[in-house]
């Protein structure tokens, strides 16, 4: 029979490993952030999901430096999407009110 756990060398169930939550869902926001920022009128839904996503994946790292959690990578790519879809929000902003103040 096979053990759904792993066994220790004294009978015991190896403790769990610590997961990141928080730079998982980071990561997740982060990468809609990303995709929805470079749509002109939709990217308004792109400014909240990658602030959020920033935060999170900021926690995420935090924790995953401290030892609490295990997938840094993960949450450092959170951080950079969610980096990548402010700064094409900020450009499309810029690029939209450029016009507007000419006139």
């Amino acid at each position: 029979m096979s053990q759904p756990y792993p066994v220790q060398p004294g009978g015991y169930p190896a403790p769990a490993q610590p997961q990141n939550g928080l730079g998982t869902s980071g990561f997740v926001l982060g990468l809609l952030g990303a995709i929805f920022s470079w749509i002109p009128i939709i990217g308004v839904i792109a400014w909240p999901l990658s602030i959020v996503g920033a935060v999170l994946s900021a926690v995420g790292l935090s924790k995953a430096n401290k030892g609490q959690a295990n997938n840094k990578g993960l949450a450092i790519a959170g951080l950079v999407l969610s980096i990548v879809g402010l700064v094409v929000c900020i450009l499309w902003v810029a690029a939209f009110s450029a016009p507007v103040a000419t006139l």
